[in-house]
């Protein structure tokens, strides 16, 4: 019993995203509790991918990827992903051994493709991360039923990441991102489920790649004057 309660508490313990500004932030991801990152996707992409490869190193990562599969043949980009893998230095094939993936190709499929991952979750032993990319990919500007589908997959896959005690990362585009003030475009039943919401905005170009300015954003606000925004270094 003694053993149970102690490997319990490490579980709710905050894990590393693999970025140390990152984490000097947010503080860690939290066991069982929703993430969400949103901004410019060459930034955000680049972090959720960090992520997932930070998390492959302590065992299994579950994926829903929201995208057209038949326009971008792809779920994963393998570039990006590659080269994110050496910066962290693991062998690009076995983070992708790691992965569980499922995807939603339009709305209506995002629900079904959110209960098949949580089955993959638990079935599958010590899942440490569950991650879902481009969230808000199939919400359009009335909401409706896209909206009421994306809220139903979040509940689901928020139960399976509080039963395995794992983090839950969401990426989505912002609002209004030409203004300084952009919100996460998702519904607002999402967000008021996030344990912490970081809106990311491209820097250029750093002596390591890509960078990003990351703004915790619990109620967005200008980043340049919010004295809780940094510059990450995505690799």
């Amino acid at each position: 019993m003694m053993a149970r309660a102690s490997e319990l508490l490490l579980r709710r313990r905050p894990v590393s995203t693999g970025l140390a500004e990152l984490d000097g932030l947010i503080g860690g991801l939290r066991p069982g509790a929703l993430h969400v990152f949103y901004g410019d996707p060459q930034v955000t992409d680049v972090v959720l991918y960090r992520v997932m490869v930070e998390a492959s190193k302590r065992g299994g990562v579950a994926y829903l990827n929201n995208t057209d599969y038949y326009g971008e043949k792809t779920l994963i980009d393998a570039t990006t992903f590659s080269a994110v893998s050496k910066i962290a230095r693991v062998e690009p094939l076995k983070a992708l051994s790691a992965i569980r993936c499922a995807a939603a190709f339009n709305a209506a499929r995002q629900v079904r493709a959110a209960e098949r991952l949580a089955e993959a979750v638990k079935k599958r032993r010590k899942v440490r991360l569950i991650a879902v990319h481009n969230a808000s990919a199939f919400l359009d500007g009335e909401w409706g039923e896209a909206s009421s589908a994306l809220v139903r997959s979040f509940s689901i896959l928020m139960e399976a990441a509080s039963r395995v005690s794992a983090p839950l990362v969401a990426t989505a585009a912002a609002a209004h991102s030409e203004t300084p003030e952009a919100m996460p475009h998702l519904p607002s039943q999402v967000l008021e489920r996030a344990s912490v919401v970081v809106f990311f905005r491209p820097e250029g170009l750093g002596p390591g790649g890509q960078a990003g300015q990351a703004c915790l954003a619990s109620s967005p606000a200008d980043c340049s004057s919010d004295p809780r925004s940094l510059v990450v270094w995505c690799g």
